[in-house]
């Protein structure tokens, strides 16, 4: 656990919340010598008819996953990994490979961040044109370039969850099960269907034991407008994500974090709203999440604002603006900012 996380988790602890951890498992330390794929792990890696292959050649499945591996995507004023290596895949006709980086310390905030932007480039997340999957540990990152259908994607990613505890899918079947039924009865947060509502009274247990499970209670209490459960369940989310069973990305780190000072904005509790808002931009900021970080600190000018703490708001749009521009003209009509609209300084930072 990073200091920074560390302290974020103190600032967020929450009385009465219990917290029952999952078995982590036997844990490996995140080198590239724990990393790489044995014959004999490829082997049981695969379907039963299946015959996966190692071959020599690289085969990155985007232009900016090459342009990784060669040194030439991320500016190396940036940080730059003091060793990496590759493995490829074959499956039939299909050619996928796997990156390893690893650096001496942290992996520098920059990098990361870098590598987030320019990864994916606007989409954020993994898409049919820039597939790859991307997992931290320590001072480990794995990108796994492989196409989104392509048959080492959830088994490789699995292997690496277990290993090093690094935020990829989980693939175990019964979690498989439950997530999947939650995450279809949120598809319509207007309507959830009370067969999705009473199976997730009938597995309260088992969710509130894992750290995704717990993130989807807290987002089907918030779609029911309970936000002191909300808030419960995502603190749970990130404590049991930093303690061992890792949230399936950063993302849903973030807005796990998140998630908490906007159930406290709606509960009209300004001050904890400001303090977890801020624990959440600044831990998207020490991974690299600057999308995220600028969504906590816009919600936290918003809970200055409606806190009458106007230079706070203002000073929170500052660190928005200076992120993004996508809020500018929200930002301009947006009700819970209507206290400063008229400011001059508020109209120089949004026109």
């Amino acid at each position: 656990m990073t200091m920074l996380a560390a302290l974020a988790l103190a600032a967020l602890a929450m009385p009465g919340t219990a917290i029952l951890l999952p078995a982590a498992g036997d844990r490996l330390p995140p080198t590239i010598a724990n990393a790489r794929l044995t014959e004999a792990e490829l082997t049981a890696l695969a379907a039963p008819d299946d015959e996966w292959l190692f071959e020599e050649k690289l085969a990155c499945r985007s232009s900016a996953a090459k342009q990784l591996w060669e040194g030439t995507l991320i500016d190396p004023a940036l940080g730059k990994p003091a060793r990496q290596e590759f493995q490829t895949i074959g499956v039939g006709v299909e050619s996928d490979s796997l990156l390893y980086f690893e650096f001496d310390g942290e992996v520098p905030t920059a990098w990361r961040k870098a590598l987030n932007e320019k990864l994916w480039s606007a989409s954020g997340e993994p898409v049919f044109s820039q597939p790859e999957l991307v997992g931290q540990a320590g001072p480990l990152v794995v990108v796994i370039s492989a196409s989104l259908t392509a048959k080492i994607r959830k088994p490789v990613g699995h292997r690496l969850r277990e290993r090093f505890g690094m935020r990829l899918s989980d693939q175990d079947k019964a979690r498989r099960i439950l997530y999947d039924t939650l995450i279809g009865t949120l598809k319509d947060r207007e309507k959830l269907p009370p067969a999705g509502l009473e199976f997730a009274r009938k597995h309260a247990d088992e969710l509130a034991a894992l750290s995704y499970g717990s993130f989807l209670q807290a987002e089907l209490h918030a779609a029911q407008k309970e936000h002191e459960a909300a808030a419960k369940a995502y603190a749970r989310a990130f404590e049991l994500d930093q303690k061992g069973d890792p949230l399936p990305s950063d993302g849903a780190a973030c807005e796990a974090l998140a998630g908490i000072g906007t159930a406290h904005y709606h509960l009209k509790q300004w001050p904890d709203a400001i303090a977890r808002l801020q624990a959440a931009a600044d831990y998207a900021a020490s991974i690299g999440r600057a999308e995220r970080q600028a969504d906590a600190l816009y919600n936290l000018a918003c809970s200055a604002a409606l806190a009458g703490q106007p230079d706070d708001a203002m000073a929170a749009l500052k660190q928005v603006f200076a992120l993004t521009k996508r809020f500018k003209g929200h930002s301009r009509k947006d009700e819970d900012l209507k206290s400063l609209q008229e400011r001059d300084d508020f109209k120089e930072l949004t026109r």
